[in-house]
């Protein structure tokens, strides 16, 4: 009968082993069932976002213009300012002139 007993002592440690690796498949499934969840909420989340998007883009105006930017000067467009008798600094032939505009109040 000695041979029983040690068979009883090595299937002990089989079935502690068995358990484990079950219950850490367990673990590992429902981690990843988490995970999954939580993918497919960022992914309705971002197309939500998207969309979002999207209608601002289609609601703003296009670029470019004054209209565009609400009654402002068009940057793109070259503006001619009569500096005559204004305060300067250097030249007057100067190729390059630097106007700065400044209200005081």
């Amino acid at each position: 009968m000695p041979r029983n007993d040690d068979s009883a002592r090595a299937l002990l440690p089989s079935i502690i082993i068995g358990v484990a690796i079950i219950l850490g498949a367990w673990a590992i499934k429902s981690s990843l069932d988490k995970s999954a969840d939580n993918l497919d909420s960022i992914r309705l989340a971002l197309a939500d976002t998207k969309q979002a998007l999207q209608q601002v883009a289609q609601a703003r105006p296009a670029a470019g213009g004054a209209a565009a930017r609400g009654g402002r000067p068009d940057p793109t467009k070259r503006y001619t300012v009569k500096t005559d008798g204004a305060p300067a600094k250097g030249p007057a032939s100067a190729k390059v002139k630097i106007v700065e505009f400044s209200d005081f109040q």
